[in-house]
This record gives structure tokens, C-alpha cells and sequence, in this order.
């Protein structure tokens, strides 16, 4: 056996464990603030892995009341909030678990850092440079675990695909590639007209720090078993690249030193979907590392007839090709390279492993897979590539000013809150 491949087995071994073993007063009291499709995935990964989901949290009763059938099946009693103030006032609550639209994720985050606790917070975890900022700032100052909900750092074969990459087992890498393909009705959800908001629902305070709206169905976007649309409205998300590419690019990121890109281009549009929705459907951004460039792109019109490979990224060196999806990673030698074909499947299902990691720091206080750090640079990469898409420019970054050099796309870098919403650390 070369050492290649027996370096990957001790890396599959060290993956096995799946949960955290907690005596019965050992569990951390946990609150999940925002309980559509992704908050009740938190929910059940959470309480699976030792956590008592004390709370439950949600504007919309339907997701209320969902949620608390998850919490019910595994055999937990939590109360249901509709106001996160009250969760956050609460001191025998240990942390909080943030997956709320987009716009909420830097308030929620920064208050619970505030009040004493631990935070579990969606990605992207911002959609501007200031609140970036701030995030990293409130988790420091007062001495919180804040773990990003970039899950795929928890899987083994994530972590060795970077290892290898970052240890130059590929060669020498020049370009990585990250995606996300999918094949839409060109109808989309439509162009339904604003109206009185949905039944069961708090409007004024689910739009919160966004700009005040008449209640539209498709900025709502809420549905029972779909992730929600509202991720397609710049005020509240930043489309495909800041929720599918911001998991991508963080890998990518990961694999090559957690480092910013120091350039960023991005183009685009809707050139197929025709619906009320904002951010492209069809998008090519380029990100400008030392030594390497990388790129992101979506399609909405086209999977080239193929379930696989659809979400996925590839590095390519001078000694071969790693590609890397949820599922596996592969190496593709280039001829004559020396190094041998490899491939690692998925062991076991990142999500949980990702909340393991979570509940074990907030015992240990150590940093977590996806500290708040690393994920504000992945999500401001992809900031960075809508704005560039936005503004029609070139952004230059300027990593030790936190800024870019072009003026003109500030605007859509840094985010203003709506009264009486302000964000401080």
C-alpha cells in the first residue's frame, strides 16, 4: 500500500465518529431562530447529536408549528417563540442557531454574541463588508464560539481533498473551477402582484433591517418542503453565488489557505428564467488569487442531461485534476505525472459531523471547522462577485483596509439598516 493511500484510510478512521456522546446534564440548551426547510435540518442534526432544543423561533406560524413536530418525533418538548428578542433575554438559553433569511444573519449573530451566547448562524453569514466586520469583531470581544453553516469543512473527504491540494499533491495549482448547474422552467415563480401578507405571518418583522416592502408571495417565498425564494431579492440574499456558491467557494478558499481573492470579476443576467426575481440566472464571476485564479459559475437552463457532477469543484495542477462533490473526490493524473489515481467517498454525512463539531467547541471553547472568520471571507468573496456583476467593474481588493478600490461599488458592498435596526459589536 503506497503512502498515499494509507494517509487516506487514517483520514476516513479519524471521520467515523457521527455523534457527540452527552450525559443527561451535559446537553447544551439550544434555540433555533428561524424554522423553515433548513432551520428544522438544523433542528433534527442538532438534537441528534446531543443538543436539547429548548426554543424554537419563527415570524410564521406554519414553520412555528413544523418545527415543533420535528422537535416532538426525537422526544423534545421546546417552546415556541415568535420574537428572537425573547430568546436572547433568555440566560439559560446556551446558543443560538440563526437560519433566517440572509438579511437577518449579522443582527441575529452580533446580538447573541451580546447577550452570552454561543452561535450557530447560517451562510452566507453577511452581504456586506460592514457586517462582515462587525461579526468578527462582536464573536471576539465577547468571547463566543460562532460556527458558520459551511458544513461541507466537517467532511473528511472535504478536509483531505484540500489537504492534498494545499500540500501540492496535484503539482502546482493555476485554476480552480466551482459550479452549480440546473435546469428551470423559464416561468419561474412567476409575477404575482404585492398583497395583504400571508396568514400566521409577522411582515414588519421578517423584513426587520430590509428596506420596508408591501408583502409580495415570491419575496416571502416561504413553502413547506422547498427552500425558500427569497435569496433571488437583493435585499434580503445574494442569488445562486451567495447560496450555493458561497459553499464552493469556501472549499476552494479552504483548499488554498483561507486566503481573500485580491481581484474579482463577475457578469451575467436573466437570460432565461422570466419571473419577478433579481439576482442572475446565468453567471460567470472570476476570482483572482496569488498564484491562482478561480471561477463560479451558474446555469439555469441546462445539466447536459446528467444528475451528477451538478454542484461540484475541480483544481487543476500540473501533476493532475481533483474534482470534489458532496459525494466524493477524485485525482486524474496528467501523463507521465508519477502520481497515481485516487478517490475518497463520502463516509459519513457532513451536516451532523458539523453540528458535532459545534456542540464539542462550545464545551472545549476551541475555534470551530467554520469559524466565523473563514466564513466572512467566503461569503464576501461572493459579495464581491454580485457587485462586481452590479456595478459593471473590476473590484480590486484591499484585504488590510477591508475595502475595494473602486468607489463606485461601494453601494453594493455595505449594507444600511431600516430603523430601529442598527448593528454594533
Amino acid at each position: 500500500m503506497n503512502s498515499q493511500r494509507r494517509e487516506l484510510l487514517k483520514a476516513v478512521g479519524s471521520a467515523a465518529l457521527s455523534r457527540v456522546v452527552w450525559g443527561a446534564n451535559d446537553r447544551t440548551a439550544v434555540a433555533f431562530i428561524g424554522t423553515g426547510v433548513m432551520g428544522r435540518e438544523n433542528l433534527g442534526a442538532a438534537i441528534a447529536q446531543g443538543a436539547q432544543a429548548v426554543a424554537v423561533c419563527d415570524v410564521y406560524q406554519p414553520n412555528l408549528e413544523r418545527a415543533e413536530a420535528v422537535a416532538r418525533k426525537a422526544g423534545q418538548q421546546p417552546r415556541a417563540v415568535r420574537d428572537f428578542r425573547e430568546i436572547l433575554a433568555d440566560r439559560s438559553v446556551d446558543a443560538v442557531c440563526i437560519s433566517t433569511p440572509d438579511h437577518w444573519h449579522p443582527y441575529m449573530a452580533v446580538e447573541a454574541c451580546k447577550a452570552g451566547k454561543d452561535v450557530y448562524v447560517e451562510k452566507p453569514v453577511c452581504l456586506g463588508v460592514n457586517e462582515g466586520r462587525i461579526m468578527i469583531e462582536a464573536a471576539r470581544k465577547h468571547g463566543r464560539i460562532v460556527q458558520a453553516g459551511t458544513w461541507q469543512r466537517s467532511g473528511a473527504h472535504f478536509q483531505k481533498a484540500c489537504e492534498i491540494v494545499r500540500n501540492g499533491g496535484i503539482g502546482k495549482v493555476a485554476f480552480c473551477r466551482t459550479w452549480i448547474y440546473a435546469n428551470m422552467p423559464r416561468t419561474g415563480i412567476g409575477h404575482p402582484p404585492d398583497s395583504a401578507p400571508t396568514p400566521g405571518l409577522d411582515w414588519d418583522l421578517w423584513l426587520g433591517p430590509a428596506p420596508e416592502r408591501t408583502f409580495n408571495p415570491n419575496r416571502f417565498g416561504v413553502h413547506a418542503a422547498a427552500y425558500s425564494t427569497f435569496r433571488f431579492f437583493w435585499d434580503y440574499g445574494g442569488g445562486y453565488l451567495t447560496d450555493s456558491g458561497v459553499h464552493m467557494i469556501d472549499i476552494m478558499q479552504m483548499a488554498l489557505g483561507d486566503t481573500m481573492p485580491k481581484a474579482v470579476t463577475g457578469l451575467g443576467g436573466k437570460y432565461w428564467i422570466q419571473d419577478s426575481t433579481e439576482a442572475p440566472d446565468t453567471m460567470q464571476v472570476s476570482l483572482e488569487y496569488d498564484g491562482c485564479l478561480g471561477s463560479w459559475e451558474h446555469r439555469a437552463n441546462n445539466t447536459e442531461a446528467t444528475r451528477s457532477r451538478l454542484m461540484g469543484l475541480s483544481f487543476h495542477g500540473t501533476l493532475g485534476t481533483l474534482y470534489v462533490d458532496r459525494t466524493l473526490f477524485r485525482i486524474t493524473p496528467e501523463d507521465r505525472s508519477g502520481i497515481e489515481p485516487l478517490e475518497m467517498k463520502r463516509v459519513a454525512d457532513p451536516h451532523p459531523l458539523h453540528w458535532a463539531n459545534f456542540l464539542d467547541c462550545v464545551r472545549t471553547r476551541k475555534r470551530p471547522n467554520s469559524d466565523i472568520e473563514t466564513c466572512v471571507r467566503s461569503s464576501l468573496a461572493c459579495v464581491l462577485g454580485n457587485a462586481s456583476y452590479r456595478s459593471k467593474l473590476r473590484l480590486d481588493w484591499d484585504g488590510a483596509n477591508q475595502r475595494v478600490s473602486q468607489d463606485a461599488a461601494r453601494p453594493f458592498l455595505e449594507r444600511d439598516y431600516r430603523a430601529p435596526w442598527k448593528l454594533s459589536a
